[in-house]
């Protein structure tokens, strides 16, 4: 039955997206086409919740907080997008946002494409699979890497943290569970929140930047970026010498697989 409703429901509020969609121009902000959403949906006698704030936990441990564009009569996640195509990564998202609220059904929908685009998003965790070490253990570190064994150790934190998050949150929730991870393993965890930028041996000041201290040995940047070239390795890599760190692991949750890249300062 609980199918059923789901079912009769995402077939209006898919009904709700074409009538939005056909009724608008392409080059609107996302927030016109939301009050139009809530407006449509409303119309027809269904609740809706918007932009609501949900705490994040991660482990039991509380992370942060996160805003979902709509919650149609509590059991219905639905994203919002104003893009030229959607990409793995949104999907992603909206899949993040379905596992905060604990239901099982998600739509994303995007306004910005010549042609109507949604996808459909489902969470059952019933059949989420058990956290596997079997990307970590594809990662060989050379015999004379640097920290080879604490390195092994922090990108499999990472890992465990991504396959638990998946993407689709935002730089600050990453890097509160990777320090809450990284402590569960026994590290020694420092977390640092702003990071000192130098301009032709020159400091300009710092910035906000969340990133960790692990085992005073080596730092991590957990991002949450579409593209990992938009980080300046050198910048990193200026800031992990002028603090006699020789080690560090950039990390991009923002994708459908986490993408981590060495720095050696």
């Amino acid at each position: 039955m609980t199918k059923l409703e789901h079912e009769a429901l995402t077939r209006t509020i898919i009904g709700v997206y074409y009538e939005v969609y056909n009724h608008t121009g392409r080059t609107y902000p996302e927030y016109i086409y939301e009050r139009a959403m809530i407006n449509e949906l409303r119309q027809r006698g269904l609740a809706v919740e918007q932009q609501e704030e949900y705490q994040i936990f991660y482990k039991d441990y509380r992370i942060g907080s996160q805003r979902l564009d709509l919650f149609v009569v509590q059991e219905v996640v639905v994203e919002l997008k104003a893009v030229e195509k959607l990409k793995p990564r949104h999907k992603a998202q909206a899949y993040s946002y379905v596992k905060t609220v604990g239901k099982q059904v998600g739509l994303l929908f995007n306004f910005g494409s010549q042609e109507p685009e949604f996808s459909r998003v489902y969470f059952n965790p019933a059949k989420r699979a058990a956290v596997s070490g079997e990307k970590v253990e594809r990662f060989t570190a050379p015999e004379d890497w640097l920290y080879s064994e604490l390195a092994y150790q922090v990108i499999g934190g990472l890992y465990e943290v991504h396959h638990i998050l998946g993407a689709g949150f935002i730089h600050r929730l990453y890097s509160n569970a990777c320090y809450h991870e990284l402590r569960l393993l026994g590290l020694e965890v420092k977390p640092l929140k702003r990071m000192q930028v130098t301009y032709k041996g020159q400091v300009m000041g710092d910035i906000a930047f969340g990133h960790l201290l692990v085992e005073g040995k080596m730092m991590v940047f957990p991002v949450a970026l579409q593209n990992t070239r938009d980080v300046k390795l050198d910048t990193l890599k200026r800031w992990m010498g002028q603090n006699d760190i020789q080690l560090g692991i950039l990390a991009n949750f923002d994708s459908v697989q986490l993408e981590t890249v060495l720095i050696r300062a």
